[in-house]
């Protein structure tokens, strides 16, 4: 059997829990073993500055609200992505940017692909 270096094995292992389109622009910051689900804590690139933004001297303003969104349920257990985006401003001014991601179903709080997986086994 070969062996596989653990980065390679974890980066894998990502790619089977969150979608692609995520890792884009989110990196996996921690996950939280909770007695009914994990919740996987994504948070927005360093690099993901608003297009508003570029070429300006920007600095990072804090946090949005994180939101929670059910991509997975494995092992009877629910698999949560929470998205952590990041807040803008230009150094010196006070106006706030954030950059916008159509990753879940507006009213929905799934992903696509497990919003697809749910009507295809519903029929």
């Amino acid at each position: 059997m070969p062996n596989i270096k653990q980065s390679d094995f974890n980066e894998e292992v990502l790619k089977i829990l969150i979608p692609e389109e995520y890792l884009k622009d989110f990196d996996a910051n921690s996950v939280e073993n909770k007695p009914t689900e994990w919740i996987i804590e994504l948070v927005e690139k360093e690099d993901r500055v608003p297009a508003a933004l570029l070429g300006k001297d920007v600095v990072l303003d804090g946090y949005c609200n994180e939101i929670d969104i059910l991509t997975h349920a494995f092992s009877l257990k629910k698999i949560y992505l929470r998205l952590i985006r990041r807040r803008w401003k230009e150094r010196g001014g006070t106006k706030g940017y954030v950059n916008e991601y159509n990753l879940h179903i507006p009213g929905m709080k799934t992903t696509r692909e497990f919003r697809d997986f749910l009507k295809e086994i519903g029929g």
